[in-house]
């Protein structure tokens, strides 16, 4: 916790385009892994669903647009 505490004061006081890199580099090392392991759970169920279930849902047409 100390090193994230010293990263930030380090790029705060470097100025703008240091806390805006930093805050870029922290976004792709967070966000990255992030999207992977959401798509890696999401993918499976909307699969597992659509076995189940049928493709379109029943509130659905055809093509899977919201029936009006």
């Amino acid at each position: 916790m100390e090193i994230i505490h010293q990263i930030l004061i380090e790029s705060v006081s470097g100025g703008f385009w240091r806390f805006l890199g930093y805050t870029i580099i922290i976004a792709l090392v967070l966000g990255i892994p992030a999207h992977v392991i959401t798509y890696a759970i999401n993918s499976p169920l909307k699969h597992w669903t659509i076995r189940k279930n049928g493709y379109p849902p029943m509130h659905c047409d055809a093509d899977g647009k919201l029936k009006e």
